[in-house]
Protein backbone atom coordinates (compact mmCIF):
# COMPACT_ATOMS: atom_id res chain seq x y z
CA UNK A 1 0.00 0.00 0.00
CA UNK A 2 1.42 3.42 -0.94
CA UNK A 3 2.03 6.09 1.69
CA UNK A 4 -0.90 8.24 0.54
CA UNK A 5 -3.33 5.32 0.87
CA UNK A 6 -1.94 4.49 4.31
CA UNK A 7 -2.39 8.10 5.42
CA UNK A 8 -5.93 8.09 3.99
CA UNK A 9 -6.70 4.87 5.88
CA UNK A 10 -5.47 6.41 9.14
CA UNK A 11 -7.60 9.51 8.50
CA UNK A 12 -10.65 7.30 7.83
CA UNK A 13 -10.12 5.51 11.15
CA UNK A 14 -9.73 8.82 12.98
CA UNK A 15 -12.87 10.18 11.29
CA UNK A 16 -14.81 7.07 12.29
CA UNK A 17 -13.65 7.43 15.88
CA UNK A 18 -14.56 11.14 15.93
CA UNK A 19 -18.02 10.31 14.56
CA UNK A 20 -18.34 7.55 17.15
CA UNK A 21 -17.59 9.98 19.97
CA UNK A 22 -19.77 12.72 18.47
CA UNK A 23 -22.70 10.35 18.70
CA UNK A 24 -22.21 10.26 22.47
CA UNK A 25 -20.18 7.06 22.86
CA UNK A 26 -16.79 6.85 24.51
CA UNK A 27 -13.92 5.36 22.56
CA UNK A 28 -11.34 3.60 24.71
CA UNK A 29 -7.97 3.91 23.00
CA UNK A 30 -6.45 1.53 25.53
CA UNK A 31 -8.62 -1.35 24.33
CA UNK A 32 -8.02 -0.41 20.69
CA UNK A 33 -4.22 -0.45 20.93
CA UNK A 34 -3.96 -3.35 23.39
CA UNK A 35 -5.93 -5.53 20.96
CA UNK A 36 -3.32 -4.81 18.29
CA UNK A 37 -0.32 -5.09 20.64
CA UNK A 38 -1.40 -8.54 21.86
CA UNK A 39 -1.54 -10.12 18.41
CA UNK A 40 -0.27 -13.71 18.18
CA UNK A 41 1.67 -13.57 14.94
CA UNK A 42 1.78 -17.33 14.47
CA UNK A 43 -1.99 -17.51 14.01
CA UNK A 44 -1.98 -14.50 11.69
CA UNK A 45 0.77 -16.01 9.56
CA UNK A 46 -1.34 -19.16 9.26
CA UNK A 47 -4.31 -17.02 8.18
CA UNK A 48 -2.15 -15.40 5.48
CA UNK A 49 -1.13 -18.86 4.22
CA UNK A 50 -4.78 -19.95 4.10
CA UNK A 51 -5.67 -16.79 2.16
CA UNK A 52 -3.04 -17.76 -0.41
CA UNK A 53 -4.51 -21.28 -0.57
CA UNK A 54 -7.93 -19.78 -1.40
CA UNK A 55 -6.29 -18.07 -4.38
CA UNK A 56 -4.97 -21.43 -5.58
CA UNK A 57 -8.44 -22.98 -5.26
CA UNK A 58 -10.02 -20.02 -7.07
CA UNK A 59 -7.59 -20.49 -9.93
CA UNK A 60 -8.27 -24.25 -10.07
CA UNK A 61 -12.02 -23.60 -10.16
CA UNK A 62 -11.63 -21.04 -12.91
CA UNK A 63 -9.51 -23.52 -14.87
CA UNK A 64 -12.38 -26.01 -14.63
CA UNK A 65 -14.83 -23.38 -15.89
CA UNK A 66 -12.57 -22.40 -18.79
CA UNK A 67 -11.57 -25.94 -19.77
CA UNK A 68 -14.39 -26.48 -22.33
CA UNK A 69 -13.57 -23.11 -23.94
CA UNK A 70 -9.81 -23.53 -24.17
CA UNK A 71 -7.23 -25.74 -22.47
CA UNK A 72 -5.07 -23.39 -20.43
CA UNK A 73 -2.15 -24.02 -18.11
CA UNK A 74 -2.48 -23.28 -14.41
CA UNK A 75 0.24 -20.61 -14.47
CA UNK A 76 -1.54 -18.05 -16.71
CA UNK A 77 -4.83 -18.64 -14.90
CA UNK A 78 -3.27 -18.14 -11.46
CA UNK A 79 -1.47 -14.99 -12.63
CA UNK A 80 -4.70 -13.53 -14.03
CA UNK A 81 -6.60 -14.53 -10.87
CA UNK A 82 -4.30 -12.71 -8.45
CA UNK A 83 -4.14 -9.70 -10.77
CA UNK A 84 -7.93 -9.60 -10.97
CA UNK A 85 -8.48 -9.69 -7.21
CA UNK A 86 -5.75 -7.12 -6.64
CA UNK A 87 -7.53 -4.92 -9.19
CA UNK A 88 -10.72 -5.17 -7.11
CA UNK A 89 -8.71 -4.04 -4.06
CA UNK A 90 -7.00 -1.16 -5.91
CA UNK A 91 -9.77 -0.04 -8.27
CA UNK A 92 -12.97 -1.05 -6.49
CA UNK A 93 -15.70 -3.19 -8.03
CA UNK A 94 -14.74 -2.01 -11.52
CA UNK A 95 -11.73 -4.29 -11.05
CA UNK A 96 -14.05 -7.28 -11.51
CA UNK A 97 -13.67 -6.72 -15.26
CA UNK A 98 -9.89 -7.17 -15.21
CA UNK A 99 -9.88 -10.96 -15.04
CA UNK A 100 -12.14 -11.77 -18.01
CA UNK A 101 -10.79 -8.91 -20.12
CA UNK A 102 -7.14 -9.63 -19.42
CA UNK A 103 -7.51 -13.37 -19.97
CA UNK A 104 -9.34 -12.77 -23.26
CA UNK A 105 -6.56 -10.44 -24.37
CA UNK A 106 -3.72 -12.78 -23.41
CA UNK A 107 -5.23 -16.09 -24.50
CA UNK A 108 -7.20 -14.89 -27.56
CA UNK A 109 -10.57 -16.16 -26.40
CA UNK A 110 -14.00 -14.53 -26.50
CA UNK A 111 -14.50 -11.73 -23.98
CA UNK A 112 -18.14 -12.69 -23.42
CA UNK A 113 -17.26 -16.38 -22.95
CA UNK A 114 -14.61 -15.40 -20.40
CA UNK A 115 -17.06 -13.06 -18.71
CA UNK A 116 -19.65 -15.89 -18.51
CA UNK A 117 -17.31 -17.91 -16.29
CA UNK A 118 -17.00 -14.95 -13.89
CA UNK A 119 -20.79 -14.63 -13.73
CA UNK A 120 -21.06 -18.32 -12.83
CA UNK A 121 -18.41 -17.87 -10.15
CA UNK A 122 -20.31 -15.04 -8.53
CA UNK A 123 -23.58 -16.95 -8.37
CA UNK A 124 -21.83 -20.04 -6.99
CA UNK A 125 -20.10 -17.89 -4.37
CA UNK A 126 -23.42 -16.31 -3.38
CA UNK A 127 -24.98 -19.75 -2.99
CA UNK A 128 -22.07 -21.01 -0.88
CA UNK A 129 -22.11 -17.86 1.25
CA UNK A 130 -25.78 -18.31 2.07
CA UNK A 131 -25.26 -22.02 2.74
CA UNK A 132 -22.60 -21.20 5.33
CA UNK A 133 -24.83 -18.49 6.78
CA UNK A 134 -27.64 -21.02 7.22
CA UNK A 135 -25.25 -23.46 8.92
CA UNK A 136 -24.03 -20.72 11.28
CA UNK A 137 -27.59 -19.78 12.22
CA UNK A 138 -28.36 -23.40 13.14
CA UNK A 139 -25.27 -23.86 15.29
CA UNK A 140 -24.44 -20.54 16.98
CA UNK A 141 -26.24 -18.57 19.66
CA UNK A 142 -26.23 -14.81 19.32
CA UNK A 143 -27.30 -11.99 21.61
CA UNK A 144 -31.07 -11.74 22.10
CA UNK A 145 -30.74 -8.00 21.53
CA UNK A 146 -29.66 -8.58 17.92
CA UNK A 147 -32.91 -10.24 16.78
CA UNK A 148 -33.87 -7.38 14.46
CA UNK A 149 -30.46 -7.17 12.78
CA UNK A 150 -30.31 -10.94 12.36
CA UNK A 151 -33.77 -10.88 10.77
CA UNK A 152 -32.55 -8.29 8.28
CA UNK A 153 -29.57 -10.51 7.42
CA UNK A 154 -31.94 -13.45 6.94
CA UNK A 155 -34.14 -11.40 4.60
CA UNK A 156 -31.08 -10.36 2.59
CA UNK A 157 -29.92 -13.98 2.51
CA UNK A 158 -33.26 -15.21 1.15
CA UNK A 159 -33.16 -12.52 -1.52
CA UNK A 160 -29.67 -13.63 -2.57
CA UNK A 161 -30.77 -17.30 -2.61
CA UNK A 162 -33.76 -16.59 -4.85
CA UNK A 163 -31.76 -14.41 -7.25
CA UNK A 164 -28.85 -16.89 -7.41
CA UNK A 165 -31.09 -19.91 -7.92
CA UNK A 166 -33.07 -18.15 -10.66
CA UNK A 167 -29.87 -16.96 -12.34
CA UNK A 168 -28.29 -20.43 -12.34
CA UNK A 169 -31.50 -21.90 -13.77
CA UNK A 170 -31.48 -19.27 -16.53
CA UNK A 171 -27.83 -20.02 -17.28
CA UNK A 172 -28.68 -23.70 -17.71
CA UNK A 173 -31.57 -22.81 -20.02
CA UNK A 174 -29.39 -20.48 -22.06
CA UNK A 175 -26.61 -23.03 -22.45
CA UNK A 176 -28.91 -25.78 -23.73
CA UNK A 177 -30.97 -23.45 -25.94
CA UNK A 178 -28.38 -20.90 -27.05
CA UNK A 179 -28.82 -21.67 -30.79
CA UNK A 180 -32.57 -21.13 -30.48
CA UNK A 181 -32.12 -17.87 -28.57
CA UNK A 182 -29.54 -16.53 -31.05
CA UNK A 183 -31.87 -17.32 -33.96
CA UNK A 184 -34.42 -14.80 -32.67
CA UNK A 185 -31.95 -11.95 -32.04
CA UNK A 186 -32.12 -9.52 -34.99
CA UNK A 187 -28.83 -7.74 -34.29
CA UNK A 188 -25.73 -9.62 -35.42
CA UNK A 189 -23.39 -8.13 -32.81
CA UNK A 190 -25.75 -8.89 -29.93
CA UNK A 191 -26.38 -12.40 -31.30
CA UNK A 192 -22.62 -13.01 -31.44
CA UNK A 193 -22.18 -11.82 -27.86
CA UNK A 194 -24.98 -14.08 -26.61
CA UNK A 195 -23.61 -17.05 -28.55
CA UNK A 196 -20.11 -16.59 -27.14
CA UNK A 197 -21.53 -16.06 -23.65
CA UNK A 198 -23.42 -19.35 -23.98
CA UNK A 199 -20.20 -21.01 -25.15
CA UNK A 200 -18.62 -19.84 -21.89
CA UNK A 201 -21.21 -21.96 -20.04
CA UNK A 202 -20.11 -25.18 -21.77
CA UNK A 203 -18.97 -26.73 -18.50
CA UNK A 204 -22.66 -27.09 -17.56
CA UNK A 205 -22.98 -29.86 -20.15
CA UNK A 206 -20.44 -32.03 -18.36
CA UNK A 207 -21.44 -33.60 -15.06
CA UNK A 208 -17.79 -34.11 -14.14
CA UNK A 209 -16.88 -30.46 -14.82
CA UNK A 210 -19.88 -29.19 -12.88
CA UNK A 211 -19.06 -31.48 -9.94
CA UNK A 212 -15.44 -30.26 -9.89
CA UNK A 213 -16.57 -26.63 -9.89
CA UNK A 214 -18.96 -27.26 -6.99
CA UNK A 215 -16.30 -29.23 -5.08
CA UNK A 216 -13.74 -26.43 -5.46
CA UNK A 217 -16.38 -23.91 -4.36
CA UNK A 218 -17.08 -25.87 -1.16
CA UNK A 219 -13.38 -26.27 -0.34
CA UNK A 220 -12.70 -22.60 -1.06
CA UNK A 221 -15.43 -21.29 1.23
CA UNK A 222 -14.40 -23.61 4.05
CA UNK A 223 -10.90 -22.15 3.69
CA UNK A 224 -12.30 -18.61 3.71
CA UNK A 225 -14.13 -19.34 6.98
CA UNK A 226 -10.99 -20.97 8.40
CA UNK A 227 -8.97 -17.89 7.46
CA UNK A 228 -11.40 -15.65 9.36
CA UNK A 229 -11.22 -17.95 12.41
CA UNK A 230 -7.40 -17.93 12.36
CA UNK A 231 -7.37 -14.13 12.14
CA UNK A 232 -9.64 -13.76 15.18
CA UNK A 233 -7.68 -16.46 17.01
CA UNK A 234 -4.53 -14.43 16.36
CA UNK A 235 -6.21 -11.42 17.98
CA UNK A 236 -7.18 -13.36 21.12
CA UNK A 237 -10.87 -13.80 20.31
CA UNK A 238 -12.23 -17.19 21.34
CA UNK A 239 -15.33 -17.30 19.16
CA UNK A 240 -16.38 -20.76 17.94
CA UNK A 241 -15.81 -21.57 14.28
CA UNK A 242 -19.53 -21.20 13.48
CA UNK A 243 -19.64 -17.78 15.16
CA UNK A 244 -16.63 -16.69 13.12
CA UNK A 245 -18.46 -17.88 10.01
CA UNK A 246 -21.35 -15.57 10.86
CA UNK A 247 -18.94 -12.63 11.11
CA UNK A 248 -17.30 -13.67 7.83
CA UNK A 249 -20.67 -13.79 6.05
CA UNK A 250 -21.54 -10.30 7.30
CA UNK A 251 -18.15 -8.95 6.17
CA UNK A 252 -18.55 -10.58 2.75
CA UNK A 253 -21.94 -8.93 2.28
CA UNK A 254 -20.53 -5.60 3.46
CA UNK A 255 -17.60 -5.84 1.04
CA UNK A 256 -19.99 -5.06 -1.83
CA UNK A 257 -19.54 -1.38 -0.83
CA UNK A 258 -15.81 -0.73 -1.03
CA UNK A 259 -13.56 2.30 -1.42
CA UNK A 260 -10.61 1.36 -3.70
CA UNK A 261 -7.55 0.51 -1.62
CA UNK A 262 -9.35 1.31 1.63
CA UNK A 263 -12.31 -1.01 1.97
CA UNK A 264 -15.05 0.35 4.18
CA UNK A 265 -18.01 -1.99 3.87
CA UNK A 266 -15.93 -5.01 4.90
CA UNK A 267 -14.63 -3.39 8.08
CA UNK A 268 -17.96 -1.83 9.06
CA UNK A 269 -19.88 -5.11 8.65
CA UNK A 270 -17.11 -7.12 10.35
CA UNK A 271 -17.06 -4.84 13.42
CA UNK A 272 -20.87 -4.56 13.48
CA UNK A 273 -21.34 -8.37 13.59
CA UNK A 274 -18.82 -8.75 16.41
CA UNK A 275 -20.30 -6.01 18.55
CA UNK A 276 -23.97 -6.68 17.87
CA UNK A 277 -24.02 -10.48 17.91
CA UNK A 278 -21.25 -11.28 20.42
CA UNK A 279 -20.89 -8.16 22.61
CA UNK A 280 -17.27 -7.55 21.63
CA UNK A 281 -16.19 -4.00 22.61
CA UNK A 282 -16.38 -1.64 19.64
CA UNK A 283 -12.69 -0.72 19.99
CA UNK A 284 -11.58 -4.36 19.85
CA UNK A 285 -13.98 -5.11 17.01
CA UNK A 286 -12.60 -2.19 14.97
CA UNK A 287 -9.03 -3.44 15.49
CA UNK A 288 -10.05 -6.94 14.40
CA UNK A 289 -11.84 -5.57 11.33
CA UNK A 290 -8.75 -3.64 10.24
CA UNK A 291 -6.46 -6.65 10.67
CA UNK A 292 -9.02 -8.92 9.00
CA UNK A 293 -9.09 -6.65 5.96
CA UNK A 294 -5.30 -6.78 5.71
CA UNK A 295 -5.06 -10.56 6.08
CA UNK A 296 -7.67 -10.89 3.34
CA UNK A 297 -5.78 -8.73 0.86
CA UNK A 298 -2.04 -8.70 1.60
CA UNK A 299 -1.36 -12.23 0.23
CA UNK A 300 -3.16 -11.31 -2.99
CA UNK A 301 -1.17 -8.12 -3.41
CA UNK A 302 2.03 -9.94 -2.49
CA UNK A 303 1.41 -12.58 -5.16
CA UNK A 304 0.48 -9.94 -7.74
CA UNK A 305 3.67 -7.91 -7.54
CA UNK A 306 6.00 -10.61 -8.95
CA UNK A 307 3.38 -11.49 -11.57
CA UNK A 308 3.20 -7.88 -12.73
CA UNK A 309 6.99 -7.52 -12.73
CA UNK A 310 7.29 -10.73 -14.72
CA UNK A 311 4.88 -9.47 -17.38
CA UNK A 312 6.05 -5.85 -17.22
CA UNK A 313 2.59 -4.55 -16.28
CA UNK A 314 1.52 -1.34 -14.56
CA UNK A 315 -1.66 -0.21 -12.80
CA UNK A 316 -2.23 2.20 -15.69
CA UNK A 317 -2.33 -0.69 -18.16
CA UNK A 318 -4.86 -2.51 -15.96
CA UNK A 319 -7.07 0.59 -15.87
CA UNK A 320 -6.83 0.85 -19.65
CA UNK A 321 -7.94 -2.79 -19.90
CA UNK A 322 -11.21 -1.80 -18.18
CA UNK A 323 -11.70 1.42 -20.15
CA UNK A 324 -10.84 -0.02 -23.56
CA UNK A 325 -11.85 -3.71 -23.70
CA UNK A 326 -10.84 -5.58 -26.80
CA UNK A 327 -13.36 -6.53 -29.44
CA UNK A 328 -14.89 -9.97 -29.44
CA UNK A 329 -12.76 -12.91 -30.57
CA UNK A 330 -13.90 -16.44 -31.29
Amino acid sequence: MSRKWFIFLVLCVIAAIVAYRAAGWEFDWTIFFSTIRNIHWGWLILSLIVTFLTLLIRALRWQDLLDPIKKLGFGPIFTTTVMGFSAIFLLGRAGELVRPLWLARREKISVSASFATIVVERFLDSTMLIGMFAWALLTVKVSSESTHELALMKDAAWYIVVVSAAAIALLFLLRFNVELVVRYIPFQKVASLVENFGHGLSFLQSGRSFALVVFHSVVMWILIALQAWLTLKGMNFTLPFAATTLVMVGAAIGSVAQIPGIGGGFQVAFAFCMTKFFHVPAEAALSAAMIGYLTNNLPTLGATIPCMLKDGLTIKEIRNTIRNPQSETI
